[in-house]
């Protein structure tokens, strides 16, 4: 199975990635709309024409970024379950979201006018992301769990999906919050207990169910790497930067 972070069929070129790197530091510092594809070629050590030969628009450029943040948390969650396969445990799993929650990138697409105009202009760019972001890719995960025992099965599989959703969202809003009261509650403990209570079977499940399970799971989260590769790279692979 191919592995997250390289172009399908191809190995992606270290030029576009650098240039995705450069912009990435960029952003963080002076914000999307402030930040140019000028500074971005500079920083990462080439012409401005070399940049909109991959992205032909600072646009571009910037949708590609949110799909190179995305790619790489996505892997860290990815790797940490490839390392232990236990981690598709749902309580285990709820608590891996959130601690590599990347709210920075979170708050960009939320909050930042300019960047929320360009999603909205580049509708099928801005599913792609949806699809893309770890706690929808979860979501889409959670029948196969239920399918294989590491869900309860007397709840109705609707109604699941809307608990996991709302309780994991409630606890991201915290931890992005950053709420002062965090000292007195860990967060990781009560999300960990709250979903096995109301979404996990009362016999745990064994190792040997979440190795037969992970490489549907994988399955599922490499296709949504592979659309979010597309649009990192599709404009690069044509105009020649992906080997």
């Amino acid at each position: 199975m191919r592995k997250p972070g390289h172009a399908s069929g191809a190995a992606v070129s270290a030029l576009p990635e650098r240039i995705l790197t450069a912009a990435a530091e960029l952003v963080a510092r002076h914000g999307p709309q402030k930040t140019t594809v000028a500074e971005i070629a500079r920083a990462a050590g080439v012409g401005k024409g070399t940049a909109y030969l991959y992205w032909p628009s600072k646009e571009e450029l910037l949708l590609a970024l949110l799909a190179h943040e995305l790619v790489a948390w996505i892997g860290s969650v990815r790797a940490e379950v490839v390392r232990d396969p236990e981690q598709l445990r749902l309580s285990r799993l709820a608590v891996l979201l959130l601690r590599s929650w990347r709210h920075e990138l979170v708050e960009l697409i939320v909050s930042n006018v300019y960047l929320r105009r360009i999603l909205t202009a580049h509708r099928d760019s801005r599913e792609t992301l949806d699809r893309s972001m770890p706690l929808e890719l979860c979501l889409r995960v959670l029948p196969l769990l239920r399918r294989d025992g590491l869900m309860r099965d007397d709840v109705d599989a609707h109604e699941q999906a809307y608990v996991f959703n709302a309780v994991m969202t409630g606890f991201v809003i915290g931890k992005v919050a950053e709420r002062t009261d965090s000292t007195v509650t860990d967060p990781d403990a009560a999300l960990s207990r709250t979903v096995r209570v109301l979404l996990e079977p009362a016999a745990a499940p064994d190792r040997s169910q979440c190795e037969r399970l992970l490489p549907e799971v994988l399955e599922v989260v490499d296709r949504a790497v592979a659309e979010l590769e597309e649009l990192m790279y599709g404009a690069a692979a044509s105009a020649g930067g992906v080997n």
